[in-house]
């Protein structure tokens, strides 16, 4: 059974010369259905965790690749009808940590993070950025050199 959530993100599609980049932007309102869907797919109680967007006619679909001895990496095909990922565990555990710790603050140490990719379908490199909304400012160099001891 798919679990299906619309929930209020965007996805952008950008294709370069040597490669594709995934943006999806999400709302703040939309981390709480992203984290549940996420836990679900990890715990194995739902095989596909299918998100649209709210507000346009965008799909993403999200399958935990299966274990194999060899280490695989996070597979992804960029159709014109939806994104497909087969996702490894190690990758869904990170997403998932990150998207807990700003579900849990409100706020993110670096307003996203981004993912590599192969792709199902050709050579070309894939990478999926996951954009919060909020995130905590950056140091400043003198800041930085402060809290290192150094300044």
């Amino acid at each position: 059974m798919k679990k299906q959530l619309q929930l209020p993100l965007r996805l952008k599609l950008v294709r370069h010369l040597e490669q594709t980049v995934l943006n999806i932007e999400f709302k703040t309102e939309a981390i709480a259905g992203w984290c549940l869907g996420l836990c679900l797919l990890k715990e194995g109680l739902i095989p596909v965790l299918l998100v649209l967007e709210e507000a346009a006619k965008g799909k993403l679909e999200i399958k935990l690749a299966g274990q194999t001895k060899h280490r695989t990496k996070t597979q992804a095909n960029f159709e014109s009808d939806a994104i497909r990922i087969r996702m490894t565990l190690d990758d869904l555990d990170y997403l998932l940590h990150f998207f807990l710790k700003f579900f849990r603050d409100g706020v993110a140490e670096v307003d996203h993070i981004d993912l590599e990719m192969e792709s199902q379908t050709s050579s070309q490199d894939l990478t999926v950025t996951f954009k919060v909304p909020a995130s905590v400012q950056p140091l400043s160099a003198e800041e930085a050199r402060k809290q290192l001891g150094l300044g």
